[in-house]
């Protein structure tokens, strides 16, 4: 008769959750920080350089070239924080499984089987969870602050508080607030820098201040001809019209160890981008994977999401089966010095 150990290891935890997951839209942290596999915890990328070519220097026809540095340019390097949290089998779902397995009753086992990893793979869950919190956060003010469990990391990705944190001269709460003319300010003073601003990330209760702006309902309206009202998705295309600018309305929530719910994009808070990717969701090698992988007897590893390490091991008294994740992560900002944050409440 099949056990606990057989039915509860790595690969049925993650092929469960995999499959779970396959029609599932990914983050939006995810498609701005694409996941890259790094060997061991340490963490090193380049950041800056607009790209913005420079003129050449003139020479004479005898004299040695002139030697470019690479200005703008900065090597960042920096230790990544390590994740690890385990679950047991409940200890009646084990029981319950262990009668219906002795009594034929498969049906119900199974269903108890998917249970039990419905359980188990809300640990994957957790390291997703985890790692958008660190990739918005960045996102959205600049820095990635971590605490718990005895830990606490600080990592500053040394934004220019001039240029890339700014604040409006009018709360766009105010629908007389010039939320045009401050896009525009934006996407404008970034060009002089070198950067092509495209898109722009908020919530939904920054983005309906869109529909309730005086000029802006007044433009839809014309537009229109007064004949469809003015909806923030309206409102959206218009302000893409005027200034290039797309907004996207990012309203994903997230439960902190606490148990308190947050956003991950704030309100009043919206972060101006130039296309493409910024930066990677680094994954590093966890001791599971480096250490246990191919260990014989002592645990069961499966690795999902090129990084995240997925453990089960045999628990004797009391009999189960505890199932570990763990992951080594952080984040790269390559294109740290190519966004603007912008704080819409004017205290």
């Amino acid at each position: 008769m099949a056990t606990i150990y057989d039915l509860v290891t790595a690969a049925d935890v993650v092929a469960y959750w995999t499959e779970k997951n396959q029609n599932a839209q990914p983050l939006l942290g995810a498609t701005l920080f694409p996941v890259k596999k790094r060997l061991g915890t340490k963490l090193e990328w380049v950041k800056g350089a607009n790209n913005q070519p420079v003129a050449l220097r003139p020479s004479s026809f005898d004299a040695k070239a002139i030697r470019r540095d690479r200005k703008g340019i900065e090597k960042v390097s920096t230790e990544m924080p390590f994740f690890k949290e385990s679950m047991y089998v409940d200890e009646k779902m084990r029981q319950d499984l262990n009668n219906m397995i002795a009594n034929n009753n498969q049906a119900v086992a199974d269903q108890i089987l998917i249970n039990i990893y419905d359980d188990e793979s809300s640990l994957i869950d957790s390291s997703e969870i985890a790692l958008e919190r660190m990739r918005m956060e960045l996102l959205t003010t600049g820095q990635i602050v971590i605490s718990g469990n005895g830990q606490s990391y600080t990592y500053n990705y040394g934004l220019d508080t001039a240029t890339q944190k700014v604040t409006v001269i009018k709360a766009w709460s105010d629908p007389t607030a010039d939320i045009i003319g401050d896009i525009i300010d934006i996407v404008e003073k970034a060009k002089a820098r070198g950067i092509t601003i495209t898109r722009a990330v908020c919530n939904s209760t920054t983005a309906k201040y869109f529909r309730t702006n005086t000029a802006i309902k007044n433009a839809v309206y014309v537009f229109a001809n007064g004949t469809v009202p003015v909806t923030t998705a309206r409102a959206i295309e218009y302000i893409k019209n005027e200034t290039g600018v797309t907004f996207y309305a990012y309203d994903n929530v997230y439960v902190d160890e606490a148990g308190t719910t947050h956003k991950y994009v704030s309100d009043n808070t919206v972060t101006f981008l130039p296309d493409g990717d910024l930066g990677f969701t680094n994954l590093g090698t966890t001791p599971e994977e480096s250490d246990l992988m191919n260990s014989v007897n002592t645990a069961d590893v499966s690795i999902v999401n090129q990084g995240v390490a997925v453990t089960t091991s045999k628990i004797v008294d009391p009999v189960n089966v505890e199932t570990k994740v763990s992951m080594i992560g952080l984040p790269s900002f390559e294109m740290a010095d190519k966004i603007v944050i912008l704080d819409t409440h004017k205290d």
